[in-house]
Order: structure tokens, then sequence, then C-alpha cells
């Protein structure tokens, strides 16, 4: 089953806004946001823990909505045909796509709405960090 891009395609994007995130996603000691919640409200009644993302890294996901990086997909068949092991496997994400990253950034954005966290979890992880650094600098390397 072949899966059509969404549009416009990766390639027509303007990646510089999400890539000007970088400095910050991976700057040392960059904390991407914590858990909350989770109190005992009363004897053995607790709140549901939720995640909330750093004020700093709250804004990348809106500029993937807004650049049209996260557009509709089926980005959960897009991880069944090999976007789970551009996840798992660091080097199979060096040779990724444009399209695939974008795929990625697809899929762990729209995730995190039925995993609380998901995103908070590929922050700390570095993840969404490897995925931005393989996109190409649009500006080129002189600048």
């Amino acid at each position: 089953m072949s899966i059509d891009p969404p549009q416009p395609p990766a390639d027509q994007l303007d990646w510089t806004p999400a890539l000007s995130w970088l400095p910050v996603l991976a700057a040392d000691g960059f904390e991407p946001g914590r858990f909350a919640g989770g109190e005992e409200i009363e004897p053995g009644v607790f709140t549901m823990p939720y995640a909330v993302l750093a004020s700093e890294a709250e804004p990348l996901i809106s500029c993937l909505y807004d650049t049209n990086v996260v557009a509709s997909k089926d980005w959960r068949t897009g991880l069944e045909q090999g976007g789970v092991a551009l996840f798992e496997d660091p080097d199979r994400l060096a040779t990724a796509t444009l399209e695939e990253c974008r795929t990625l950034l697809i899929a762990h954005v729209r995730n995190d709405r039925f995993v609380e966290g998901h995103l908070l979890s590929i922050l700390r992880a570095g993840h969404l960090v490897a995925v931005l650094e393989r996109i190409p600098d649009p500006v080129g390397p002189t600048g």
C-alpha cells in the first residue's frame, strides 16, 4: 500500500523555523518539562499525572503546525511501514529521507495526544533533536 505524503511535500516546506529550535533543545542542561499531578486528594484517591512541557519547548509544537510540518497524514501506517525502525535505530535514522523525518515528527506530535508524556519522553531521550539534526539546513553551510 502506497501512502501519499501530506501536502505540501516536505521538500517544499520552509524548515528554518523548526530548525531554529535546535540550539534550545540541544543545549546542555535543557530540561524539556516535567510531570505534574499525582497528588493524593483524599486517602487512596489521586489525581492523574500529566506532562507539562517547558515554556521553551511548548512553542516548538505550534511551530511545527504553523509551518505545515505537521499536516494531515496517515501517520500510523507510516510508522508501521518503517517509521518504528527510524525511531528505534539511530543508524537507520542517519539515512532517513526528509519525508521520513517529517513522518516521524508528525507521528510524535500526534501520538502525544494518545500517550501522555510522549513528547516529553522523546525530548528527554534526545530523539526529537536527532530527527531535526537529520533535516538539511535550508540556508546551507555558509549561511
